[in-house]
């Protein structure tokens, strides 16, 4: 087995005569893990330290030029230094106390008792190696906290950028329906996120004799499910306010525009298209991978595919006279997929709910299924849109 490889202790000894130099170097020879380095001045000293990693200097007082303690001024007052340990070796009493005034660990007296040197050094090796430690620790946790810090700064800035965009989509929801005879009309879209993929619409056609409504659902969720609802948005009021052309003809063309784009296949999108003729109270329908609508007793609906699957596909037309008290629920999945605690999905509940309060007005309708689900619901994971559209 391969030893673990364990990085030795360097000791820079520090004596202007060969021989003292000579006799710590023989002191400390047995030291595990131990380099000795020898230096015969204080200006060797700041090289060495500039040059490699030291962990402990024995340092004599006594030198000329640069004596030991302007050196070991010099080391204290530099970050890159400062916790070098060292150990002071002096015969002068005033000597220990200035050198431990500026900053030494420890001192020896002269002369040097051997058993006593190797107590202090292998104390303030530990010693070293814990302040190393210590300093590996609280670098890391600066760069730890710098990291957490430019991550909320990055979310924040994201938050704000959702924030934006969940007003700009809610911004195209109606607030207000056009003033159409006969018709009261009252819809919610509420994304699980801050955006979502869910959509209606309710707008006249250009010569004014048909209202189009609109409710779509694109796969998936979140901000790419939004873009695309947002694009399809623009592709669908653009081609529905022109009501020369069959409302087949202009699914077909929709669906083309999506299914060109989307080559990948990786998106699509389930719509239902409904056009009402003021003039002759008949309502077309064109679903495409929708739910049908809710209202209509005993009534089949032709179904296309969903847009954006396969270009050139037929979306066949429905149509129905729409009378007084007749009353439509569009809807998206997301209402009756949802589960309470129990785990029951809201599902077929409701058909119940809207043949109970089907007589009252589109708005009342509206917010009547929305309480209803949400106190049914243990916590909302995908968009909820709904649209009622009543005959009065």
């Amino acid at each position: 087995m391969q030893e673990e490889f364990v990085e030795k202790n360097r000791i820079l000894i520090v004596d202007d005569e060969p021989f003292n130099l000579d006799l710590l170097e023989i002191s400390l020879e047995d030291l595990e893990n131990s380099e000795i380095i020898r230096a015969m001045d204080g200006f060797k000293v700041l090289k060495t330290v500039s040059e490699i990693q030291i962990d402990l200097i024995i340092l004599d007082i006594s030198m000329p030029e640069l004596d030991g303690i302007e050196v070991l001024k010099q080391l204290k007052k530099d970050n890159n230094y400062r916790y070098i340990p060292v150990i002071v070796v002096t015969s002068k009493t005033e000597d220990r106390y200035r050198a431990l005034e500026h900053g030494a660990e420890d001192f020896l007296s002269k002369p040097i008792d051997i058993v006593e040197l190797r107590f202090r050094v292998n104390n303030l090796l530990k010693l070293k190696k814990f302040n190393d430690l210590q300093q590996s620790f609280n670098q890391r946790l600066e760069e730890e906290i710098e990291k957490k810090e430019h991550m909320l700064r990055n979310l924040a800035h994201v938050e704000q950028e959702l924030e934006l965009a969940r007003d700009i989509q809610q911004s195209l929801v109606p607030k207000t329906y056009p003033n159409t005879p006969g018709l009261d009309v009252f819809g919610s879209c509420t994304p699980a996120f801050e955006v979502g993929g869910d959509y209606f619409d309710v707008f006249k056609t250009e010569c004014g004799e048909h209202t189009i409504f609109i409710m779509s659902d694109v796969s998936g969720h979140g901000f790419a499910s939004a873009l695309v609802s947002m694009q399809f948005r623009t592709l669908a009021r653009a081609a529905l306010i022109d009501s020369t052309k069959s409302l087949s003809s202009i699914v077909e063309g929709i669906n083309n525009v999506f299914s060109n784009e989307n080559e990948s296949g990786s998106m699509f999108i389930t719509a239902l298209f409904l056009r009402y003729c003021h003039k002759t109270q008949t309502m077309e329908f064109v679903n495409a991978g929708h739910h049908d609508p809710i209202g209509l007793k005993d009534m089949t609906y032709a179904a296309g595919i969903p847009l954006g699957i396969q270009a050139h596909m037929p979306f066949p037309v429905t149509s129905v006279p729409f009378y007084q008290d007749q009353s439509l629920l569009l809807y998206t999945d997301g209402i009756i997929e949802e589960e309470n605690e129990e785990g029951e999905m809201y599902g077929d509940r409701i058909y119940t709910l809207h043949d109970n309060i089907k007589l009252l007005d589109a708005k009342s309708q509206t917010k009547l299924i929305i309480k209803t689900y949400n106190d049914f619901i243990k916590k909302q994971n995908d968009d909820v849109t709904v649209l009622i559209i009543k005959a009065i």
